[in-house]
């Protein structure tokens, strides 16, 4: 598969709430990163065993998953740079709507190196922060 191929067969995986086949795009040793390091409990370097906890925490927060719009792709070689729209209703009815830049590396048909640029607070406060009564 190209480079392209690849990140929209993981997205559309993730779009479909289907995270472990979004992980056979991914190789083994795939390196995640997502912004905020060490200023909320997801930011830095994730291990699957994290990456685990954080697909846990969307499926409970999120039952109705996230609605992800790819806005654009830009890839050249092995490179790739995807700017996309996450939006998605909490279990409290509260909205996360949050502009995602991704930078990700694609060797042998397997994404290996992913980091994740997004807006911290938002994150922080909806998928760790307290849940409010269902509205």
């Amino acid at each position: 598969m190209k480079t392209e191929e690849v990140i929209r067969s993981y997205f559309d995986a993730i779009i479909n709430g289907q995270f472990e086949k979004a992980v056979q795009y991914k190789s083994p040793d795939n390196r995640y990163w997502i912004s905020g390091e060490n200023s909320w409990p997801f930011g830095g370097w994730q291990t699957p065993e994290s990456m685990s906890r954080i697909f846990a925490n969307i499926r409970d927060r999120f039952p109705n998953g996230l609605q992800i719009t790819i806005n654009s792709i830009f890839t050249e070689g092995d490179q790739a740079a995807i700017q996309l729209r996450n939006y998605a209703k909490r279990i409290d009815g509260r909205i996360y709507d949050n502009q995602i830049v991704f930078l990700m590396r694609v060797e042998n048909g397997l994404i290996v190196e992913e980091k994740e640029f997004l807006d911290t607070i938002m994150v922080n406060e909806l998928f760790c922060g307290p849940v409010g009564t269902i509205q």
